[in-house]
């Protein structure tokens, strides 16, 4: 069975207060069966987030959020980033991808 392979372009809009421009981008080569959790721990070695001990969240076009459990400020229901597969996006889907640098 043939793999099918999607092209996923992240830019990155603002960090730490500043907005950017032109925005730092890069673009990700993953498999529909690989999980959100491992595409936020790409996001960060390509923009050399070196910490990794931030929470993350994924906010889809249609209003769903993917994330983790940890992450207490979700006022609406969201599914796990360690189970959720990237076959939940529609081709051409646009989404957010944030993360929670803490309180240091």
């Amino acid at each position: 069975m043939a793999r099918t392979w999607l092209s996923i372009r992240v830019d990155l809009v603002s960090g730490r207060g500043e907005r950017f421009w032109p925005r730092p981008r890069r673009v990700f080569a993953a498999s529909r069966s690989h999980r959100f959790s491992r595409l936020a721990e790409a996001i960060d070695t390509a923009f050399a987030r070196w910490d990794r001990s931030h929470l993350h969240k994924f906010e889809l076009a249609d209003g769903r959020i993917i994330g983790q459990p940890e992450f207490d400020d979700f006022d609406v229901e969201f599914l796990d980033a360690d189970q959720t597969t990237l076959s939940t996006l529609s081709l051409g889907e646009q989404f957010v991808y944030e993360f929670d640098f803490g309180d240091g």
